[in-house]
């Protein structure tokens, strides 16, 4: 665990070994797969520095997952890590990065590669200064986002949407923040924009230190804050639970919160009652956007909170709510939301088609989500139209994972969902699945799937859960009837939660 804030300087000069040994500049992209470090900033912000974009990538990635990444990115550079060069150097073979552009977090050469401090030039490295104009069209960041009809899309997020972002997210929040006397930590990951803008570049630009964890551990968290008088954090539903639940994290004095952001998933009402108890003197605020949208598009504020809403539209945005009929509606209506504001992507990398069907020719952003707005103009999120699965705030790809199903010599059809699981505070990836013939409904070949799967994806896309049907439910034309399988995982669950209340009351 170790702390940095903005004003820490880890070397004299500025990386200079980017632009003599790589001629990196606009146009070329550095890819970083390495887990939290307080060195992170270090590489992330000199590709930027030096004209370039960076694109921060899922440390845990199969190398069939990199490969994907690199090959959108044509990335000229990548910083891997100690746990993951294998992986680096297998994806890295394939699309032919040569080992001199491979480079390591830490102070020693791996298989080859040079610790990316190599990369400390022995000059000042030359700052590359953008055109008003170039600032709304370079890319700064390439994060990418699980799309739900097939592989993760690349989000072109550029200098001016990060930039606006930051300072939008500031007139929400930046009234609390004091960047002399308070402190936060980071715990959710660096390749997440989440974290990449409303904790890093937030502490850059308001001076707040920053304690880093490489990953979570709920009792070194709860050290943490205790010890440290943490502040203020940013955190998602499944952590909260854990901190409201295990006995763990009842050891613990964490009355020196302020305020909680939540994002990245839906938080229960439940748990949110339950918080209150935990943290009585502790605001817990939400937060709603995507990567597309650099990434808040509302929030709430931490003296201004209301059970359920995810807040107000940031400034200089402006928003509809549309129907399933394209026509606009009121307060307190059902539609899909449409954001429109400088904060909004220039859109996904080498692929036009879908840059065009997410923002139309008004600039408006469809996100895919239903929501509601009340007459004080407070958003709700209700539902959502794409079919993307939130996994302790992680995006889960249903299709990405019914194709990799069908390779598999055990199924014969196979749809996934999203399943909410009370006990996590998340939905869990679980597969409906038609086995092919002669293959028995056994624990061992659900065992059997789930492997096949988990040998092929980052941990966080496993199958949580797996159902045997005789057929998938599907429509004339063929699209799997989510809906059908949705209404039958709801009502097995609030069945078990029923009959576990049962119990309860009987003992």
């Amino acid at each position: 665990m170790v702390v940095f804030t903005s004003r820490f300087q880890p070397v004299e000069e500025p990386q200079s070994g980017l632009q003599d040994k790589h001629h990196f500049g606009k146009g070329d992209v550095m890819l970083i797969y390495g887990p939290n470090d307080y060195k992170y900033t270090v590489p992330l912000m000199a590709a930027v520095a030096a004209g370039g974009a960076t694109s921060p990538a899922n440390p845990n990635y199969t190398p069939r997952e990199l490969v994907h990444q690199l090959k959108l990115t044509q990335a000229k550079v990548m910083i891997a890590h100690a746990d993951n060069i294998d992986r680096a150097l297998e994806a890295a073979q394939e699309v032919g990065l040569s080992k001199e552009s491979i480079y390591v977090f830490g102070y020693k050469k791996l298989q080859g590669c040079l610790p990316f401090l190599a990369l400390m030039g022995s000059r000042r490295a030359e700052l590359v200064h953008l055109t008003p104009e170039e600032s709304t069209t370079l890319p700064a960041y390439l994060c990418f986002s699980s799309g739900t009809t097939g592989p993760s899309k690349g989000v072109i997020t550029t200098h001016a949407n990060m930039n606006v972002n930051l300072l939008q997210y500031c007139a929400s929040d930046g009234p609390f923040i004091d960047g002399k006397k308070d402190c936060t930590f980071a715990t959710l990951p660096f390749f997440h924009v989440f974290a990449l803008t409303n904790i890093l570049h937030l502490a850059f630009y308001v001076g707040t230190p920053v304690y880093v964890m490489k990953r979570f551990h709920l009792e070194n968290v709860c050290k943490l804050i205790e010890s440290k008088k943490i502040s203020f954090g940013y955190m998602v539903p499944p952590i909260l639970l854990q901190i409201v639940k295990e006995p763990v994290a009842q050891k613990y004095d964490l009355s020196s919160i302020q305020w909680i952001q939540c994002a990245a998933a839906p938080l229960a009402p439940e748990l949110l009652t339950a918080l209150k108890i935990r943290l009585p003197t502790c605001a817990i605020k939400q937060a709603y956007g995507l990567t597309e949208t650099s990434p808040v598009a509302t929030s709430e504020i931490p003296n201004d909170t209301r059970p359920g809403s995810v807040g107000y539209l940031l400034p200089n945005m402006t928003a509809k709510l549309v129907n399933e009929d394209g026509k606009e509606v009121g307060y307190d209506e059902r539609g899909e939301i449409w954001l429109k504001g400088p904060n909004v992507m220039k859109g996904y990398i080498r692929n036009p088609e879908a840059t065009a069907a997410a923002i139309d020719k008004d600039g408006y952003f469809h996100t895919g989500d239903v929501g509601v707005v009340d007459k004080e103009e407070r958003f709700y999120i209700v539902d959502r139209l794409k079919e993307l699965i939130k996994y302790k705030g992680f995006q889960v790809p249903p299709a990405e994972l019914e194709a990799l199903l069908l390779k598999s010599p055990d199924v014969a059809d196979a749809a996934v969902i999203g399943v909410y699981d009370p006990e996590q505070a998340t939905e869990v990836p679980t597969a409906y699945i038609k086995v092919t013939p002669q293959v028995p409904q056994t624990k061992e070949t659900s065992d059997r799937i789930k492997k096949f799967i988990a040998d092929q994806v980052v941990p966080y896309k496993q199958l949580r859960g797996l159902v045997f049907l005789d057929v998938i439910p599907k429509s004339e034309s063929g699209k799997i009837l989510r809906r059908v399988l949705r209404d039958e995982a709801n009502k097995a669950v609030k069945e078990k939660i029923a009959a576990q209340a049962e119990n309860g009351a009987r003992l």
